[in-house]
């Protein structure tokens, strides 16, 4: 295991241990979305002309009483180590265990234009049927699909999209013997 997964893995076990999973991945997303929010913040926290004293300091006057006493440790733990900079592949790592341990899969559902809320609880329901899990379901919009949608879960894709079937049909006509073709 890496550095990174071994730092998202142990804050999962520490909240797994105190029943408080749910609430640190909450906190996670919220802090990693203002982290991503404020690149410069991010920089700050990593610049080694600051005295890491400050940089923790800093962190403390923002988050203390607003997130768990642990995520804060982690976050002091990586402004000292200088890897502040990977906190979104650890949020991934701990994310990646919540999901796992509560049964949850993460499907990212790509379609030429937003899928309404009808259209992705069918999805939804087909999915959770077969996989027998949560699903939670991510609409991106790819005007590129043409029509029909793109699944992507667990490293899998399945291609529905018209610009797939079209893919298909121009190999299958490429690769047509058209010597035996009666005319």
């Amino acid at each position: 295991m890496s550095r990174v997964a071994d730092y998202g893995y142990a804050l999962y076990e520490l909240a797994l241990e105190e029943n408080i999973e749910e609430r640190i991945e909450e906190e996670f997303a919220n802090v990693v979305n203002i982290l991503n929010k404020n690149i410069e913040f991010i920089k700050l926290l990593s610049n080694p002309r600051i005295p890491t004293v400050e940089r923790i300091s800093l962190l403390d006057k923002i988050f203390k009483g607003n997130i768990h006493f642990y995520l804060l440790s982690l976050l002091k733990i990586l402004v000292e180590k200088r890897m502040i900079s990977s906190i979104v592949l650890i949020y991934k790592e701990f994310k990646n265990k919540y999901y796992d341990d509560k049964n949850i899969l993460l499907v990212t559902a790509i379609s030429a234009i937003e899928l309404n809320n009808s259209q992705q609880q069918k999805i939804i329901d087909k999915l959770a049927k077969s996989m027998k899990k949560t699903v939670v379901l991510n609409n991106k919009v790819d005007k590129s699909c043409i029509g029909g949608v793109r699944l992507e879960y667990q490293g899998r894709m399945v291609d529905a999209s018209v610009k797939n079937r079209f893919k298909k049909l121009q190999l299958n006509l490429k690769n047509a013997d058209y010597s035996v073709a009666e005319v």
